[in-house]
């Protein structure tokens, strides 16, 4: 499902028809969520949605691994990673259909 599926779905569910200035109106707020979410992860702030899902950033080690194409063992250098998790809510109910 894209963005555009999911802004149809929103303008359905909550205003009860699609027009064009419904669709603007919630394609504006997912892009403004979006926003908040990455603004929030590069302050590197824990996003907690209950219910839906959580995020942060954490850092990833320097590591040795060999690299496939040319079979030689690389340094690669520490990163920072987002993870994210879906709630236990949400995996319950996938699990039960």
């Amino acid at each position: 499902m894209g963005k555009n599926e999911i802004v149809k779905q929103l303008a359905e569910r909550i205003d009860g028809n699609i027009t064009e200035e419904t669709t603007q109106k919630y394609s504006e707020v997912c892009d403004t969520l979006v926003d908040i979410f990455t603004d929030a992860l590069i302050e590197e702030k824990r996003i907690l949605w209950k219910g839906f899902l959580s995020m942060e950033v954490r850092d990833r080690a320097a590591r040795k691994a060999r690299n496939p194409a040319t079979n030689q063992i690389e340094l690669f250098p520490a990163t920072k990673v987002v993870r994210c998790k879906v709630s236990d809510t949400i995996k319950n109910i996938i699990a039960e259909k």
